[in-house]
């Protein structure tokens, strides 16, 4: 059962990525007017505009695999470990200084 729906899926898939293949192939073809980009003195060379498109969609599929990783979420993590030891030190530190304060008030 777990075979069969897996191999749907795969199906499923690659009909998808095929499908997607030649509305892409279509897309371009059908839009290959070449488009300058320009910005302050910048500018870069006439590219159709079928690749500023489909390299905008390829960019934004490829920062949703990044975040759907977790890579900025482990990054956070890290960021959250750092400053938690620093709470941590510090309450290390007071406590240190609780003690101290407290032998030397049982010295008096």
């Amino acid at each position: 059962m777990i075979s069969a729906m897996r191999q749907i899926a795969r199906l499923l898939s690659g009909f998808f990525l095929i499908l997607m293949f030649v509305i892409s192939a279509a897309f371009s073809y059908f839009n290959s007017t070449p488009v300058i980009i320009k910005f302050a003195n910048w500018q870069l060379p006439p590219v159709p505009v079928s690749v500023w498109i489909i390299g905008a969609f390829v960019t934004g599929g490829m920062l949703g695999l990044l975040l759907g990783l977790g890579i900025f979420r482990n990054l956070k993590s890290r960021s959250e470990i750092r400053r938690l030891r620093r709470l941590l030190d510090q309450a290390e530190q007071e406590v240190q200084q609780l003690r101290r304060t407290s032998i030397k008030d049982l010295r008096k």
